[in-house]
């Protein structure tokens, strides 16, 4: 934006101007070095109260230094010194930051301040903290994060991210639009002096005036009834304006260069459903259709409104599309809301509002628009059933239909746009489906040239933008195969043959599609082979708009903006190539998770809305596996070990109960289930596992976990159960139950045999919504969660005597809240803690025994599940993974960790790696279950079918393989079947 210098600030004596122009200039920089040595001074002094010595004590700054020091630095010219300084950003006002820092070079620090903006905006110093550090680890920033958990003058963080995928992170993302509190579904873009901006608005009855290249904030606009439901940019000879409608019925006329109100107009009796501005004449004016079913013209410069057209069947859609061509103008209405019912386009002179036609579709309308080319302007509209139509705006007449063959859904997003060829613009449209597929069709034969599949959810929104360095690049014939892959060239080839082909490949060679989904993501695509160019991600909610616009500072590159569910606004660099940070990638949010340590391996295994089953290392955060687990979302997931291996199992509505290999996924057996089965937990002993399941009408099951036999018992059959536990009681297996009426029970496994109520029922007593189990030096502890009306504690019980160590009441205002939250009990060092996390973005972790010693730790999305095991803490958070471990026990899992991996790297790979025969699979499990054997118990407990001889030579393989250890001095103990000798397994735990 450009400024206008102040009243006065010219030369009085506009003779002499010339003359002192000369003179001027050469004091220039005279006058900017003495303003830089000024605001270096004043900077230096503000910041001498907040100096404890060298060290700058930001925590001790005052707010109006924390508000205005990155412009003093700006002035100062050391900008990038104070945005490199982390404690800066954890307590300075964001406000004041992003009102300096928009146009500062790429830096680092500023990198990972804006990956969680939003969060930083209302959030306090300690959670920005927490927030940054994770970001860092996100951002393969290690050294950052450290500095971030031992702030100066302060303790240190008790609690330490360890890693965190990075998923939903970007190394396009350029800028974040913030300051909206409630979902944003509107933007629009356009450009004021030659500089490009974007206007917000959404459900909160603001809408925001943005410069879209940095972010700053220029107006916002409040006054508005209800949510904002329409928006529209206008660039006029004089002025430039954005329109808005909102829900009773209201138009505003916004001046984007004073931000003054110019008009205010009541058009509807309800909600506005579309609006479009018009430029009638010298008038602006504008095209708006109501939930009163009404269809209205406006004009702003006379300040009247008349309706033109009202709809038979009530409210209307919202869907409008406007020609230029001819005159008078002709606006495109759908009418039809429910798609039981069918729908039509009726097209209405503008302004005079005559009915020129009405067009009748089956069902109604999903997408309406319109594009003036050579010959007559031609209107899209596509229906609810799959199907679409083309036809002369001005008459009516039916040219073609599109997808013929369609189905309901595969058409719910329209956008047309054209491309230049010799004879004039051609017609393409762009639709989306709900089911994340989008077709490019030619709107002169109506046939589909692609079909680009890649969203994990309904396509909401699209766009298009030229991209003249895209074009150049495949345009350039002597590039070759270095930059054209063998499709492009295949593509090429072919159409040269054919010349309007050809031309029509040409032309699509530099057209990029915008598409914005309801996972979360926009997407760019390249028309002229339907390929995938790059994934942005950064927004936490349905990406609901998107739009392309030139940055000023570089005219050459492309950027976008996109609104989102999560009140944020998003800028990225089309353009930007940069590798994206590799690693676990869940396209949804994490719905369920589960932590164990099995053979000596602390593994994580999550599920998402993409169906498929991930395995991860917790320690190093390494993917080792993503299988498909079904159709149908996995509603509970558990780790277990058996002879056979790890094992996991998962419960869904469509397969039921699953058991399979973690290593190989292959499947153990399957039961469906005639409930669907909510919660998972695996208990027993190595010899004897066992799955216990809870369905939806809380009921318990028994199932032997390497065979799927049903069994039976107490335990098997309990009714009225909430939540369900297991774990081990020195070497006694057990299991844990808590019912509606605030009992927990405490049962033996695998007999299914009560133990001890650990908690009677009482008929006031609020009930059990979790429990959880954990056992570590100080003894089996249990933990529940206890939910009712105003109430909402954490009790933690000695499972053993049945003594309770500690009740935590939380904040039990929001009932809602109480039953959104997560939590987790664990052993870490020579503790038990307990964790709980949610609805929000916090975690808090205390001191089980005694609830005490309560720490918090904030990430950067809504948390969703927690859990414990081998002295780490496993966060899902949004789409992301985050472990958490001690700060005592962080860099010792580190150093850990690093020797693993160089062991792992300098191990011979003919011996482990190779594969063993069943025979020595066999005998490594027995020796992991039971030490202490000798040959002959071996082969007892193999079958009388196995020879000695084998068994023998199978443990002699072994121990020169180095995968079990015998203690005797002389591996030739083996000799005779008499030898008695003591093994271990030491490398396959």
């Amino acid at each position: 934006m450009t400024t206008t210098p102040p009243a006065g600030s010219e030369s009085a004596d506009d003779d002499s101007g010339a003359a002192q122009e000369p003179q001027a200039a050469d004091h220039a920089p005279a006058r900017t070095a003495t303003r830089s040595r000024t605001a270096r001074r004043v900077l230096d002094l503000l910041t001498a109260q907040a100096r404890d010595g060298d060290t700058l004590r930001w925590d001790k700054a005052t707010p109006y230094l924390l508000r205005h020091a990155a412009e003093h630095a700006a002035d100062a010219g050391s900008l990038p010194a104070l945005l490199d300084d982390l404690e800066f950003l954890v307590h300075g006002d964001p406000r004041g930051i992003l009102a300096t820092a928009g146009g500062t070079e790429h830096r680092t620090s500023l990198t990972i301040y804006r990956t969680s903006l939003p969060r930083h905006i209302t959030a306090s110093a300690p959670e920005r903290r927490h927030i940054l550090a994770v970001d860092a680890v996100r951002h393969q920033r290690p050294d950052l994060s450290n500095q971030l958990y031992e702030p100066p003058g302060e303790g240190a963080v008790p609690w330490r991210c360890v890693w965190s995928t990075a998923a939903n992170i970007s190394p396009s993302l350029r800028a974040s639009l913030s300051g909206h509190r409630r979902p944003v579904h509107h933007l629009t873009v356009g450009t004021v002096d030659d500089e490009p901006v974007a206007a917000t608005a959404g459900h909160d009855e603001s809408v925001r005036l943005f410069h879209a290249a940095t972010g700053t904030l220029l107006h916002a606009w409040g006054g508005h009834t209800g949510g904002v439901t329409a928006l529209a940019f206008h660039n006029g000879h004089e002025h430039v304006d954005v329109i808005t409608a909102d829900t009773v019925g209201r138009l505003r006329r916004w001046d984007t260069h004073t931000g003054r109100l110019r008009a205010v107009i009541d058009a509807h009796h309800g909600p506005v459903t579309g609006l479009q501005a018009v430029r009638h004449g010298d008038r602006l004016c504008a095209l708006s259709t109501g939930q009163d079913g009404t269809v209205r013209w406006t004009d702003f410069d006379q300040h009247r409104t008349r309706c033109l057209f009202t709809s038979p069947q009530g409210a209307l859609p919202g869907l409008l599309a406007v020609s230029g061509r001819p005159e008078p103008s002709v606006g495109l209405v759908a009418v039809g809301c429910h798609p039981a019912e069918p729908g039509y386009a009726v097209a209405i002179d503008l302004p005079d509002g005559h009915v020129r036609y009405r067009l009748p579709f089956t069902t109604n309308l999903t997408g309406l628009d319109c594009l003036d080319t050579v010959g007559p302007p031609t209107a899209v509209a596509t229906a609810a059933d799959g199907t679409g139509r083309i036809w002369d705006a001005t008459n009516g007449e039916v040219f073609d239909e599109l997808n013929g063959n369609g189905r309901p859904g595969d058409l719910e997003v329209l956008h047309l746009t054209s491309v230049d060829r010799p004879g004039g613009a051609h017609p393409l449209a762009v639709t989306g489906g709900s089911d994340g597929s989008i077709r490019i069709w030619d709107v002169d034969t109506a046939r589909q040239l692609h079909r680009m599949d890649g969203h994990h959810a309904g396509v909401l929104a699209l766009g298009t933008v030229h991209d003249p360095h895209l074009e150049q690049r495949d345009a350039d014939s002597e590039l070759g195969e270095n930059i054209l892959d063998q499709n492009d060239l295949r593509l090429l080839t072919r159409a040269a043959a054919d010349h309007r082909g050809f031309q029509r490949r040409n032309a699509l060679a530099g057209l990029v599609v915008l598409s914005a989904s309801a996972d979360e993501t926009v997407r760019s695509w390249h028309a002229l082979d339907g390929k995938e160019i790059r994934t942005y991600t950064g927004h936490t909610g349905a990406v609901r708009r998107v739009a392309a616009f030139e940055p000023a500072a570089d005219p050459d590159q492309l950027w976008a903006v996109s609104c989102s569910d999560d009140a944020t606004g998003r800028v990225w660099d089309l353009a930007d190539r940069t590798g994206h940070i590799t690693g676990a990638a869940h396209p949804g949010r994490i719905d369920t998770l589960a932590t164990a340590t099995l053979h000596g391996q602390t593994l994580t295994v999550t599920t998402c809305r993409d169906h498929r089953l991930r395995v991860l290392n917790t320690r190093t955060g390494r993917l080792l596996s993503a299988r498909i687990t079904g159709d149908s979302p996995v509603r509970a997931v558990t780790l277990g070990a058996t002879r056979q291996g790890p094992v996991c199992a998962t419960a869904s509505p469509d397969k039921g109960l699953v058991v399979r290999l973690v290593e190989t996924g292959a499947v153990l057996w399957q039961r469906v289930t005639d409930v669907p089965v909510v919660a998972m937990h695996v208990g027993g002993s190595m010899r004897q596992p066992v799955l216990l399941s809870l369905d939806d009408n809380g009921h318990t099951s028994m199932w032997e976990l390497a065979t799927g036999r049903l069994r039976t018992g107490p335990l098997g059959r309990q009714e009225e159960v909430t939540a369900i536990a297991a774990g081990r009681i020195r070497d006694t297996p057990v299991a844990v139950t808590g019912h509606p009426t605030g009992e927990i029970l405490l049962w033996n496994l695998p007999s299914g045999t009560l133990r001890r109520t650990l908690c009677p029922a009482r008929s006031s007593a609020p009930g059990v919504r979790a429990v959880s189990f954990a056992a570590g030096p100080s003894g089996p502890r249990v933990a529940s969660q206890h939910r009712g009306l105003n109430h909402h504690s954490i009790r933690v019980t000695d499972a053993d005597t049945g003594r309770v160590r500690s009740i935590v009441h939380l904040d039990a205002d929001d009932q809602h809240a109480s039953t959104a939250t997560v939590f987790g009990l664990g052993s870490v060092q020579e503790s038990a803690v307990v964790a709980v996390g949610g609805p929000g973005n916090a975690v808090y972790v205390w001191d089980a025994d005694t609830g005490d010693s309560r720490t918090a730790l904030w990430l950067p999305d809504t948390v969703h599940e927690l859990a414990f095991d081998d002295n780490l803490l496993t966060v899902a958070y949004g789409r992301e993974l985050a472990v958490f471990a001690p700060a005592a026990l962080r860099d010792v899992l580190g150093e850990e960790d690093a020797t693993g991996s160089a062991q792992k790297q300098s191990r011979p790979p003919s011996r482990r790696s190779s594969s063993k025969s069943l025979l020595q699979m066999t005998l490594l499990t027995l020796l992991l279950e039971w030490e202490g054997h000798n040959v002959t118990s071996l082969t007892a407990l193999l079958c009388r079918h196995v020879p000695m001889r084998a068994v023998r030579t199978a443990v002699r393989t072994l121990i020169r393989d180095g995968m079990i250890l015998p203690t005797t001095r002389d591996a030739g103990a083996f000799q005779s079947p008499g030898d008695h000798v003591s093994l271990q397994a030491t490398a396959a735990r």
